[in-house]
């Protein structure tokens, strides 16, 4: 039994000691996209979860000291009725560029609040260091930093995708609709232990697939990887979530 003791003993130190050696980054954050229309603004949010893992070099031979996962979905804003009594709607999508082509979404905070980094030319931040910005930490995004934003004239086709230029809402929508501001937030990812069991903080957002359908009608095809993508948008399934 003393054999046994010990033994646990040394893999709890261990583990412990990795733990701390390799630690494991979490802090959430929140994109709300606010649009003028002809009836006022109309907003919407949500709220993503980026993990950073560390991990010993020679695990890669030297390649990479770490991961990042982001978890959340794009931000879906009702833009209500247009003038056909069509529904309007605008998504910022995980992803910059015209084509949704930059899908390494979980380094937007990092560039985003390069304002708060030390160093003339500190342009962006590490997980660790957005980690430790005050809750409530925000800033707006604008140029390349604006996500891709697209709109669909009907939510159950996927095909009927238009990316939309931030700074030209009025020639897919009409007049009166302008991009108002997109902004990124630091929210509560909660309290250890509790955020090993998912509770506590702001809650990562959760229910695109009620506004958009065919997230769940065409799934499976929207999750078919694309090797060579036309000079068009198309809409992969993890461009809405993750």
């Amino acid at each position: 039994m003393r054999t046994l003791g010990i033994l646990l003993a040394i893999i709890v130190v261990g583990i412990v000691a990795y733990k701390v050696a390799y630690p494991t980054t979490v802090y959430r954050f929140r994109i709300t996209v606010n649009v003028d229309t002809p009836r006022g603004l109309e907003t919407g949010s949500s709220v993503l979860e980026v993990r950073h893992r560390t991990y010993p070099a020679w695990t890669t031979l030297g390649n990479n000291t770490g991961r990042s996962a982001l978890t959340g979905e794009a931000v879906f804003v009702d833009l209500g009725l247009g003038s056909d009594g069509r529904p309007l709607n605008i998504i910022a999508l995980l992803a910059h560029g015209q084509r949704a082509e930059g899908v390494d979404f979980d380094l937007l905070p990092g560039m985003a609040f390069a304002s708060h980094w030390k160093g003339e030319f500190k342009r962006f931040g590490t997980p660790r260091e957005v980690s430790e910005l005050p809750i409530g930490t925000r800033a707006e995004l604008q140029g390349n930093l604006i996500p891709t934003l697209v709109s669909f004239s009907n939510p159950n086709d996927p095909n009927t995708a238009r990316v939309v230029p931030p700074d030209d809402f009025g020639s897919i929508f009409g007049p009166g609709f302008i991009l108002h501001s997109v902004e990124i937030e630091i929210v509560s990812r909660g309290a250890w232990p509790l955020t090993l069991l998912g509770i506590g903080g702001i809650q990562v957002t959760r229910g695109i697939e009620r506004s958009l359908p065919f997230l769940v009608t065409h799934r499976k095809t929207l999750k078919r990887l694309i090797d060579d993508m036309p000079p068009r948008f198309q809409p992969h399934y993890f461009l809405f979530t993750r």
